[in-house]
């Protein structure tokens, strides 16, 4: 379960909203199709690929609007995701549009054994397929709807969130912040054109994805972003660590879990995202 929960992580997290130029996509002045689940699709290099927007009340055609992108896990689809998200609570009252993607099938190794599903490539970065899905929703999306181009995020689930990681890294000129959420390590070396806010969640009880690999995942973005500090537990939530000392901070959350979406998640996650933008690391700090 997805549930809302607001936490103030000693301002790692929450913070006054950050003051930036807008940058706004081609479509604003454009009227777009309004709704809480319209299906999409696109052709992306000769295939037909599937999205879900979630386009709330108070979206409109002169104020850009934040986009997320909320990937699936292996196995699972857009429709399903949005079936269960919580971000739909939150996208009317704080004003952003989401985008639930599908995958095409993938091989993975789970537990030993191969597996076949809908889901995200997460090793190679050159030619990667869903990359260029993700650069086709965005121009799509920027064209129908009136985007600020400058808060574009993205999170994801187990597979979803190794995707979401790698989006971080590979489309940082395009993303402001990435939450992956009970995901591992980059598969791919990891050199973003600029640092990348990242919040990480993870089950200490997960026994798919342990959470050693989480750790590594987390040590790998601490080394992109170029953290100097230790990190400090979050006030309000201590089993939460604050990296403060990069060029955009880490903040790395471990719940007593399982594979799941941890319950806080949520809350969090749209707290660390609305504020930043690209040219805002973190509240009143520039990145």
């Amino acid at each position: 379960m997805r549930a809302f929960i607001v936490f103030s992580l000693a301002g790692a997290l929450a913070g006054f909203a950050p003051v930036h130029a807008l940058t706004k996509s081609i479509g604003c002045g454009t009227a777009g199709t309004f709704g809480r689940r319209i299906e999409r699709q696109i052709e992306v290099t000769g295939t037909t690929r599937h999205f879900i927007l979630d386009v709330p009340k108070g979206i409109d055609a002169e104020h850009p609007a934040a986009l997320l992108f909320d990937f699936h896990g292996f196995g699972h689809s857009g429709a399903g995701v949005w079936s269960v998200s919580e971000f739909r609570k939150l996208a009317e009252s704080k004003r952003f549009v989401t985008a639930y993607p599908t995958g095409l099938p993938i091989k993975i190794e789970l537990r030993g054994q191969s597996h076949t599903g809908p889901g995200w490539e997460m090793e190679a970065i050159e030619g990667n397929r869903d990359i260029a899905f993700t650069r086709a929703m965005i121009e799509e999306i920027g064209r129908q709807y009136c985007i600020d181009l400058d808060r574009v995020y993205a999170t994801g689930f187990s597979n979803g969130a190794f995707f979401s990681s790698l989006l971080g890294c590979e489309m940082s000129d395009t993303f402001a912040a990435v939450a992956p959420v009970s995901g591992g390590g980059l598969r791919s070396a990891c050199k973003p054109k600029r640092a990348v806010p990242i919040l990480i969640h993870h089950g200490t009880k997960d026994d798919l994805i342990t959470i050693d690999r989480a750790r590594a995942g987390r040590d790998q973005w601490l080394e992109a972003n170029g953290c100097q500090d230790r990190g400090k537990p979050a006030p309000s939530a201590p089993n939460c660590h604050n990296y403060d000392q990069c060029a955009a901070g880490v903040v790395y959350c471990e719940e007593d879990v399982a594979h799941r979406w941890p319950a806080q998640a949520t809350g969090r996650i749209w707290s660390f995202f609305e504020a930043r933008t690209r040219s805002v690391g973190r509240a009143g700090n520039p990145r």
